[in-house]
């Protein structure tokens, strides 16, 4: 088995107008820079580096880590593709919010900057570094587009500091929240009784589409296919019809001709 390929992960900065080094840096940023860089390496990936032994360099303050195999093939292509907003590929979400976060921190942090540095002769990345001006990929996550669509279900309550409805759809265990402006409505006669047929505006999230910020925009005409009371009528009226007939199938047997018809 090949050598894990070694990556240094490094931060410089200065502390009380002195440079962070190993020798002048604060613990709590040092320790978390130490699990910041766990987590960039393993991402979404199940692990730990408790055991992986690292070097720590002089300079900056720096880690050199030795990638595990199991996680190097996808840790560099998230490094390839972090900084190339053309990319099809999403880095990994995990890894994504470690380099944004460190974006947002440089940017507010005079003369910090974060490194990403492949140490192999032969690396598939380029050498990253991360400060208020690097141009970093946007996580899909924060991604909303504003949406119109069609809610089927029934109305539960309604109450909040706002007028919202809380409707139960067919197919959705917990109910979903709408806003409701009651005033650019037309009143909808009995809201609380049998399913609804709602427009409403949205936000909905391109990569998980889970919505939010629902406002009811119109009641729409609804009618069932199943009627429930005119199903009830029915079924009571078929009792009724078949009250004085003891064995229905042996009935059905008899107008055949006999059992064996």
């Amino acid at each position: 088995m090949a050598a894990p390929e070694p990556v240094e992960f490094a931060f410089q900065g200065e502390v009380n107008d002195m440079p962070i080094s190993p020798a002048n840096v604060p613990f709590g940023l040092m320790r978390k820079f130490h699990d910041e860089v766990e987590q960039l390496v393993l991402g979404s990936n199940q692990g730990s580096l408790t055991d992986t032994i690292v070097q720590v360099r002089d300079g900056s303050y720096g880690l050199v880590v030795p990638i595990p195999e199991n996680v190097r093939e996808s840790f560099e292509r998230d490094m390839l593709v972090a900084t190339e907003p053309d990319e099809a590929a999403m880095p990994d979400p995990e890894r994504l919010s470690i380099l944004l976060g460190w974006q947002r921190r440089a940017t507010f942090e005079k003369n910090l900057a974060y490194f990403v540095r492949p140490q192999a002769e032969r690396a598939r990345f380029r050498s990253l570094r991360i400060d208020g001006q690097t141009k970093l990929r946007r996580s899909q996550d924060d991604r909303w587009i504003s949406v119109e669509l069609m809610l089927l279900g029934r109305l539960l309550e309604a109450g909040g500091q706002k007028t919202n409805i809380h409707v139960r759809m067919r197919d959705q265990p917990q109910s979903v929240i709408v806003a409701v402006d009651w005033s650019q409505l037309e009143r909808e006669p009995y809201p609380f009784s049998g399913e609804k047929l709602l427009r409403v505006s949205a936000e909905r999230n391109e990569r998980t589409r889970v919505l939010r910020k629902l406002h009811l925009l119109e009641f729409m005409p609804y009618r069932p296919e199943f009627d429930e009371a005119a199903f009830a009528r029915m079924t009571e009226a078929g009792a009724k019809a078949w009250q004085d007939v003891p064995d229905a199938a042996a009935w059905v047997r008899e107008q055949r001709g006999g059992q064996d018809a």
